[in-house]
């Protein structure tokens, strides 16, 4: 008996993938191995970027820190330690002006905007 197509090598329903749908499926996955490629290159420059701005906002507020907190020449261990005095001397202060830190940022507790 033959098969959908008529040809008696194939069973019922089977489609044979002659030779210009061979080649029009390997030129499908050419080109989603060429996209996948793109994708993965347009990741990496977006990441890049991304280290590059956290990279250049670190320096700049590390510079920034040094000036104003006046320690320029103090080893990165010192460095820390004045931050943690001034962090603590900036929470004492908050508690007293009636303010409490959220998400890293002020709030009034005394009705009056920020």
């Amino acid at each position: 008996m033959y098969g959908a197509m008529g040809n008696s090598d194939n069973w019922e329903g089977e489609i044979d993938m002659d030779e210009k749908d061979e080649k029009r499926l390997q030129h499908i996955r050419g080109k989603i191995a060429q996209f996948k490629a793109q994708e993965k290159s347009f990741t990496a420059r977006i990441k890049e970027k991304e280290r590059k701005a956290r990279t250049r906002r670190l320096i700049q507020n590390g510079a920034l820190a040094e000036k104003y907190l006046e320690c320029e020449n103090f080893a990165p261990t010192e460095f820390e330690e004045r931050l943690k005095e001034i962090s603590k001397i900036l929470k004492v202060t908050d508690d007293e002006n009636g303010t409490a830190r959220t998400d890293g940022k002020l709030q009034r507790n005394d009705g009056i905007p920020n």
